[in-house]
């Protein structure tokens, strides 16, 4: 596919993303930046719950539980605005603001995906995506998308919960389209990156600090100046699912922060109960790694809404401070409930702590180059936080710094016992965090510009800038966002750009996979009849034919349960591929097709596939197909030859 052809893909994603949200967010009467950016995030709640729902009704996964969740959430909507409250809030127009900011950091990161992709129809080679793009297909041959299901490509027991949100948007788009699974994964990183994003840190910025022209514009220009995000998640890992609650979690902030802002002038509190409600069981579902990123993120809003009450009190303060303590009871409940099991939380500190501070305060977590000019503004913002308090620019300070506490401590602390109970829900995983530390710092960076941009407004007395209805002012707007936009688009992006690059770029000597090898799991679909399954080494890349082709494998992931037919084929085919426990075994899993991609392997690993490895003169086989080095045997022995015929 090219991307011309890629361009419908896109379209259908971005309807997708936004109609269903959309509707129930005007049922709310939300309007203006509240309907735009809270649309995606609604609808990644409707889609994730129609999923856990449609096995129960006995649905198959597609569009109709969707669109019958939909017309419910918006008909409880309009009750909803009828009789208990419509939205209280509508922020200031400011249109062109708005379009300047989306337009600038939106292409900017669209422009920066379609230079390291290459290519719609190519797939980031890492060691997750065998199974976020088989994961796809196997949606698609079950009908079933509920993170309750999911588990079950990888293991014959299941797993109790694998968050399925990704998946299921992303089979959606396969069933509107046509598309494949690669070229529906990255329509979807385009619109969650260019898109949801930026229009998420607007909406938190401006409903924070204020509709500032200069603001808002500034807030989409700096969605796009840090590499930890979007640009980590989709390259290292990759973490798609994470990628997708992360990116919802701006709106889920600023719907916190009109919850808990104390005054009257922020309207019913009930209706924000309401926005939560429908906003979290999708960043929930999505990855619950990024519905603890919410609630580290916002603690600074309850600490602060509590010391609000206990200060403004006349009497019964005890209550705050017991409320303040059952949060604070219920948060380590969270952390204890939702930490994963041990053995997965074995990712090890990667450099010193006085070196992880250094990292935040330039900018520069995970060993990227320092976007020297972000990291000034973010200085500059905590300066204004310090210097001129108010209480939203505390609770920014506080977002940026849980942000910046949690990555210091995963990257760099040795006391285990800290980065157990703290860092453990991440796994860890210090580029987890540093995409944490990246949706709470933007922030704080559009303070510090709102702070510049005032100061040098004040000594150069820019009329034309306060001159609203002047063509003059809106040139000068959009020339300042452009020229932001050179000074934070440095090396960090450009290093990160080469990263995405790398993982996609098909070249002899590729992360994982080589052009023939690539080329030839397109041809699979022609030449394996559909309910036949496809045995292979996953360590040689083999096993992303699923994904590609559409053609179940046997073993769609590196580490999965190993059945005890899987596990006979695996190891004694090529020896033994007409003993009656090798002819069971492919009895019992439909394998009559073998991918041959050579005995190297990308990465060490425990597997054992010795059985796969010696075919070229096996008599249990037959060649159906190769690329280069890159061969499709047919089974043969067992008496399937008789059958093939």
């Amino acid at each position: 596919m090219g991307w011309f052809e890629f361009i419908p893909v896109l379209l259908a994603t971005f309807v997708l993303l936004w109609l269903p949200g959309m509707a129930v967010g005007a049922a709310l009467r939300l309007r203006g930046a509240w309907l735009v950016a809270a649309s995606a995030p609604l609808t990644v709640s409707l889609v994730s719950v129609a999923a856990v729902i449609a096995p129960w009704l006995g649905l198959p996964w597609g569009l109709p539980p969707v669109l019958g969740l939909t017309a419910l959430a918006v008909v409880a909507a309009l009750a909803w605005s009828r009789w208990v409250t419509p939205c209280p809030v509508r922020l200031p127009s400011r249109s062109f603001a708005t379009a300047i900011g989306a337009v600038l950091g939106g292409a900017t990161i669209a422009f920066v995906l379609f230079r390291s992709i290459g290519d719609p129809g190519w797939i980031s080679q890492r060691y997750d995506n065998f199974f976020h793009l088989n994961a796809i297909e196997f949606v698609i041959d079950t009908g079933n998308a509920s993170p309750l299901w999911l588990g079950n490509m990888t293991s014959p027991e299941g797993l109790p919960f694998y968050p399925s949100g990704w998946h299921a948007l992303a089979s959606l788009i396969v069933q509107l389209t046509g598309a494949s699974a690669a070229s529906a994964t990255n329509a979807l990183i385009f619109v969650i990156a260019a898109l949801v994003w930026p229009l998420g840190v607007m909406l938190l910025t401006r409903t924070m600090l204020g509709s500032r022209p200069m603001l808002v514009v500034g807030s989409g220009v700096l969605a796009a100046s840090l590499p930890a995000f979007p640009y980590l998640p989709l390259h290292y890992g990759v973490l798609y699912p994470l990628f997708l609650g992360l990116a919802c979690v701006p709106v889920i902030l600023a719907s916190a922060f009109r919850l808990l802002r104390p005054g009257p002038q922020f309207g019913p509190r009930m209706f924000w109960v309401l926005m939560l409600v429908l906003l979290v069981p999708g960043t929930a579902i999505a990855h619950p790694g990024a519905l603890l990123a919410f609630l580290a993120l916002s603690v600074p809003f309850v600490v602060g809404f509590a010391i609000h009450g206990f200060v403004t009190g006349r009497s019964r303060r005890w209550l705050w401070l017991v409320a303040l303590g059952g949060y604070v009871g219920f948060g380590i409940l969270v952390l204890w409930i939702v930490r994963p099991p041990l053995s997965q939380i074995y990712w090890p500190r990667i450099e010193r702590f006085p070196q992880a501070i250094g990292e935040v305060v330039s900018a520069a977590v995970y060993e990227y180059p320092a976007a020297t000019v972000v990291a000034l503004l973010i200085l500059v913002g905590a300066y204004s936080a310090v210097r001129r308090p108010t209480y939203a620019r505390w609770m920014i300070l506080g977002m940026a710094g849980i942000g910046a506490t949690l990555y210091a401590i995963v990257a760099g602390s040795d006391i285990e016992t800290l980065r157990m109970w703290l860092t453990g829900p991440w796994y860890n995983n210090a580029p987890r965090l540093a995409s944490v530390w990246a949706v709470g710092v933007v922030p704080l960076a559009v303070l510090g510009l709102n702070t510049v941009s005032r100061f040098v407004g004040r000594r150069i007395g820019a009329v034309a800038l306060r001159r609203r209805t002047s063509r003059l002012s809106k040139v000068t707007l959009a020339v300042v966002g452009g020229v932001l936009l050179v000074l934070t688009q440095g090396e960090a992006i450009r290093q990160a750009a080469a990263d995405i690059e790398f993982t996609y770029e098909l070249r002899a000597g590729g992360p994982i996979l080589t052009p023939d090898e690539y080329a030839l799991m397109h041809r699979i679909s022609a030449l394996v009849p559909e309910g036949e399954v496809i045995a292979a080494n996953p360590w040689t890349g083999a096993s992303f034919a699923y994904g590609i082709s559409g053609r179940r494998v046997l073993m769609p992931h590196l580490l999965m349960d190993e059945t005890d037919a899987a596990h006979v084929i695996n190891t004694e085919f090529d020896s033994q591929g007409d003993s009656p426990q090798v002819c069971d075994a492919l009895a019992e899993t439909d394998v009559r097709f073998i991918l041959d991609f050579g005995p190297e392997e990308f990465m060490p690993n425990e597997g054992d596939y010795s059985g796969l490895d010696e075919l070229a003169n096996s008599p249990f086989v037959e060649l159906v197909a190769e690329e280069g080095e890159a061969r499709l045997y047919r089974v043969v022995s067992c008496g399937l030859d008789e059958v093939n015929k």
